[in-house]
């Protein structure tokens, strides 16, 4: 079971352009038509695993778990048998009828094979692959695919479905059945029948639907937002597995409401509300597309313009073919056109910059290998200032060469050797064990026995590793 979504608080309309600015009338923008498309239909050959509809000597298997409600044409259905679901349903259509040939086994019983029908539970009203519109491009962000608070919801009475619908109150212009249009007592009584309770449900134990019918237009001069933002958690979660991981840019960008990084770039715009409106703003960039529709046509550039929700309007650049360096110019010239238009008081850009070969890196391939060169340069650096090359190379940690220390004991007194970290004696020079030591002895009488160190003489070997040889001599106290 999935979460709960936020619940939605809106009060806005949609304003959208893609492609081609759409029709005005005195300051309102309408809402869209946003069509549902898929469908759990049995003859629709993309709901069965075999990518056909079962045949008369094959097997017709719902999965133990199928809840949506399955139609069967009026042509109705052929099949050898037919495996139900534990608790599922089949709609029959006015005088379809279901065949079950069931082939005696003298003629060798069902000698097809099993054929599944996918679609074993209800679709997501929040995943934006499953709404379609007029004049959608690649540019539309995520959170706008879905229906906005002023958009028309069309199903199609000829197709079975079963939707997910959020867990929160919902907000649409209108909504159809084909060519009925439910007003809000209409559609609140679909929701209660055993239809509407199986095509529209929703994750609550009551399974409670609320879907409130707004207008389709919308009043406010500088526009009107879609009014879904609060749902792009979900969204998101939905559409960002479908993200492309090769783009081919080094600065990638995401568009309020976009759930992946994309090449391209988006402009927000500040604006003067006493001299902005919309439908003008409108007017004065169709006037300057034909300025740019040969390079849009070159690059393949699609555009989206929409209101936020704080007020600013976006406009989204995205290219559907290979991003290249000049697309970076271009987004700068539609910059220096917006801020032109009437009631502009600033333009913020956002672009991806410089091309690269996507085929051959991906951006996070790219980073890590950027973050990899970086490290190893530092590490040098280190390195190569505390004198410590050799420490690369050492075969243990104990030991930094070959270090020979050569002792010649004239007494057959014992020596102590002490075991120090020959990292630490390999220096050019050391100090003295017998400096002041004499000096020391003429003062005072406290010392009964001394010893001293004479010859002591250092031999470099060219492995640059140090012999030092000692000869002890003693002395006695008369």
């Amino acid at each position: 079971m999935m979460p709960s979504t936020a619940m939605i608080v809106v009060a806005a309309a949609l304003v959208s352009f893609s492609g081609s600015l759409p029709c005005t009338a005195s300051g309102a923008v309408d809402g869209v038509a946003k069509q549902w498309t898929p469908n759990v239909d049995f003859e629709a050959p993309r709901n069965w695993d075999a990518g056909h509809v079962p045949s008369p000597v094959d097997v017709a298997v719902f999965q133990k778990d199928t809840v949506v409600p399955v139609v069967v044409p009026a042509a109705g259905v052929d099949v050898c048998e037919v495996v139900l679901p534990f608790n599922g349903q089949l709609i029959l259509e006015p005088n379809a009828r279901v065949v079950i040939s069931a082939s005696s086994e003298a003629m060798g019983g069902c000698t097809g094979q099993d054929v599944t029908f996918k679609q074993n539970a209800p679709m997501e009203w929040v995943d934006p692959d499953n709404w379609s519109m007029e004049n959608f491009n690649i540019a539309t962000p995520h959170v706008e695919r879905i229906p906005c608070v002023h958009d028309t919801v069309v199903f199609n009475p000829g197709h079975s479905f079963s939707v997910i619908v959020p867990d929160v109150p919902i907000n649409i212009g209108s909504m159809k059945f084909g060519n009925q249009t439910f007003g809000q007592n209409e559609l609140n009584e679909f929701l209660l029948s055993d239809v509407g309770d199986q095509e529209l449900k929703s994750f609550s134990p009551d399974n409670d639907v609320s879907i409130t019918l707004t207008s389709t237009s919308c009043e406010v001069h500088t526009g009107c937002e879609c009014g879904t933002q609060q749902l792009i958690d979900q969204v998101c979660k939905v559409a960002s597995k479908r993200c492309d991981s090769k783009l081919g840019c080094l600065s990638p960008v995401k568009p309020i409401g976009h759930c992946c990084w994309t090449c391209g770039a988006y402009f927000l715009i500040n604006y003067n509300p006493n001299n902005f409106t919309i439908e003008q703003f409108s007017k004065e960039f169709e006037n300057d597309m034909p300025k740019l529709k040969p390079t849009f046509e070159k690059h393949q550039l699609s555009y989206y313009m929409s209101k936020l929700l704080n007020g600013k309007v976006q406009v989204v650049m995205v290219s559907s073919t290979k991003y290249v360096d000049e697309i970076n110019e271009i987004a700068k010239t539609i910059q220096s056109l917006l801020i032109t238009y009437q009631g502009v008081t600033d333009v913020k850009i956002f672009h991806s910059g410089l091309a690269y070969d996507a085929d051959g890196m991906t951006y996070g391939q790219i980073a890590l290998a950027t973050c990899i060169v970086i490290f190893c340069s530092m590490l040098a650096i280190v390195l190569y200032y505390n004198n410590d090359w050799k420490l690369l190379f050492s075969s243990s940690g104990s030991s930094a060469g070959a270090v020979f220390v050569k002792f010649k004991n004239d007494t057959n007194e014992a020596v102590e050797l002490i075991d120090e970290d020959v990292r630490l004696q390999r220096k050019t020079s050391f100090d003295n064990p017998t400096y002041g030591a004499v000096e020391s002895m003429n003062k005072s009488q406290a010392f009964r026995k001394m010893h001293s160190y004479s010859d002591l003489s250092v031999l470099t070997t060219p492995s640059d590793a140090m012999d030092v040889e000692l000869k002890e001599t003693g002395e006695q106290k008369s």
